[in-house]
């Protein structure tokens, strides 16, 4: 009997252990996103955005063609984020972060850095990037 109640706890200990908080999911959306603009990825990058995209002007179409115009483009992009904070309400999530991107074409290196902020929502289990704002 012990040894059942023992193996029970540990059970629905290791499985409480073993989940990812949804913070952490969006973190993995996010690094999966910082990994595609380093490696010019579009289907990486596109894994990381809605379908139902929408950012001023621009929807998913437009995103896709912008961005992989910018991959074809430069030689080498690199970008690095930092200092996130992630603000839930319901199924969307609003993440502020520190950034910095450099992008070379032509042996010309151009450089920005600032602040900027994603909304996310949640489909199904995964979380996507619906807006810049």
């Amino acid at each position: 009997m012990k040894g059942r109640l023992l193996f029970l706890l540990l059970t629905i200990f290791f499985s409480l252990s073993c989940q990812v908080s949804e913070e952490e999911r969006i973190y993995q959306v996010l690094n999966r996103r910082e990994e595609a603009l380093r490696k010019k990825a579009l289907s990486l990058y596109l894994s990381c955005i809605s379908k139902s995209y929408q950012d001023k002007e621009e929807n998913f179409g437009r995103l896709q063609s912008r961005m992989d115009g910018y991959f074809n483009t430069f030689e080498s992009i690199t970008y690095s984020s930092w200092d996130r904070s992630v603000h839930f309400d319901g199924e969307t999530a609003r993440v502020i972060q520190q950034f910095y991107i450099e992008v070379e074409k032509g042996g010309k290196k151009n450089r920005y850095s600032g602040k900027e902020a994603l909304l996310l929502r949640k489909e199904g289990k995964e979380w996507k990037i619906i807006q810049g704002l």
